[in-house]
């Protein structure tokens, strides 16, 4: 298993949310699947992003594995967005 980063990608995550991208690259990596890394500080989101402030991340899906098995390796306080060929991961604690 490999973490790759898509060139361009930079910034850095906020201790939690660091926690929990290591957290789901360790399900990638039980599969023996490769985790790429797609967006962190970087490019355009929407605006409140949480992106800007380091408490969101994104990366390619994979067939593989399950919704649901990323969101309950997210965590608690953590939201998980479902997109055509990404997933977006933020803390925002309820």
């Amino acid at each position: 298993m490999t973490e790759w980063i898509k060139a361009g990608v930079c910034g850095d995550l906020q201790k939690k949310t660091q926690k929990c991208k290591g957290r789901i690259i360790k399900l990638y990596e039980s599969r023996g699947r490769d985790f790429f890394l797609t967006a962190v500080r970087d490019g355009n989101h929407a605006p409140g992003s949480f992106h800007g402030i380091g408490c969101a991340f994104d990366f390619r899906r994979d067939s593989l594995i399950s919704d649901n098995e990323i969101k309950e390796a997210a965590g608690k306080g953590f939201d998980v967005v479902f997109h055509g060929t990404h997933v977006h991961v933020e803390y925002d604690p309820k």
